[in-house]
């Protein structure tokens, strides 16, 4: 399998993965608002699930905010400048993207682990009414703190693929510009 069908299938299964959370998110919220309304009596666990999905599902798409261009940055400069000096300073800052996105994702988990060991509120809620109080164990907090590393880290790997890209690039005659509006042979 080639990176390319490998990049595209990962892709896929992350667009796939955030459908279903936001079906999820969804039909949690509408039972919310029937049972609330429609028989006055509230699913406490709701709105703390809810928030938690929707956590997850910014900080994985993410990555499809930088694919599109709708992450703030600063390519003018990068544009005005002849092209070999703005590919250097392309793999440059994201050479430190990159960097800083795998420390982020080093304390993230660091943090994850010594902050998220208490069972995760809502989930205790649902787990006692659907299995007893002590049939299933309740997942922790860490899978809650771990969003911050797991969607830094897809970005932070997105961003170094990027870098490779512009270093493939720059040993040719493509401007950055043409680079990013597909003509390269990486596209963002």
């Amino acid at each position: 399998m080639t990176s390319g069908n490998l990049q595209t299938l990962w892709r896929k299964l992350l667009k796939n993965l955030l459908v279903v959370m936001v079906g999820l998110l969804l039909a949690i919220m509408m039972a919310q608002v029937v049972m609330r309304y429609g028989f006055n009596n509230s699913l406490i666990w709701a709105e703390e699930i809810c928030r938690y999905l929707l956590i997850w599902m910014s900080m994985l798409a993410l990555l499809f905010a930088y694919e599109r261009g709708e992450i703030a940055s600063v390519r003018i400069a990068l544009y005005a400048l002849p092209r070999r000096a703005a590919y250097l300073f392309a793999i440059i800052g994201n050479t430190l993207a990159a960097s800083l996105c795998f420390l982020l994702v080093y304390y993230g988990f660091k943090y994850a682990m010594i902050a998220g060991t208490q069972p995760i509120p809502a989930l205790r809620f649902v787990f006692s009414d659907l299995f007893g109080e002590a049939a299933v164990p309740v997942p922790v907090m860490f899978w809650v703190y771990a969003v911050l590393p797991v969607g830094i880290g897809l970005l932070g790997v997105r961003i170094a693929l990027e870098a490779i890209s512009y270093i493939r690039a720059a040993r040719g005659t493509i401007s950055l510009t043409d680079h990013h509006n597909g003509y390269g042979d990486g596209h963002t």
